[in-house]
């Protein structure tokens, strides 16, 4: 089976950089499913989880983005993030503690940690990716 070479940057540092079966991102308007040949695409993201699997289609890494955008061509894969965290390293009461301190706050900059901070949870809590 062939690969895709992957890269997922954030910020700070190249978070990852493998060749992969496949992954899936939160694209802007869905998920992309992305395989060895995919055709030229850029898309923002939206915040949610991002699965790398193996060429035999077993999951590799699992993170989750905030925000940021992807480029896809046949050979590449390159995700630039606002934020990354791999999903093993998000705590759910963490989280939900943050939700309640931000909730009794009102800005724009609380309204959109807010809205990152319950996709962590439902990321957490999904069940429809392979894991």
């Amino acid at each position: 089976m062939a690969t895709i070479s992957f890269d997922l940057v954030s910020p700070e540092n190249l978070v990852f950089n493998d060749n992969v079966g496949s992954i899936i991102v939160p694209g802007k308007d869905g998920d992309i499913g992305i395989l060895p040949g995919h055709s030229k695409v850029m898309s923002s993201l939206r915040p949610g989880r991002v699965m790398v699997y193996s060429e035999d289609n077993n999951l590799v890494k699992s993170f989750f983005v905030s925000a940021g955008f992807v480029e896809i061509n046949p050979e590449k894969c390159i995700l630039l993030a606002e934020s990354v965290n791999e999903m093993n390293d998000l705590d759910k009461s963490t989280i939900e503690n943050e939700i309640r301190n931000l909730e009794s706050e009102n800005s724009d900059s609380v309204n959109n940690k807010l809205y990152v901070a319950r996709k962590k949870i439902e990321a957490l809590e999904s069940t429809f990716y392979k894991n």
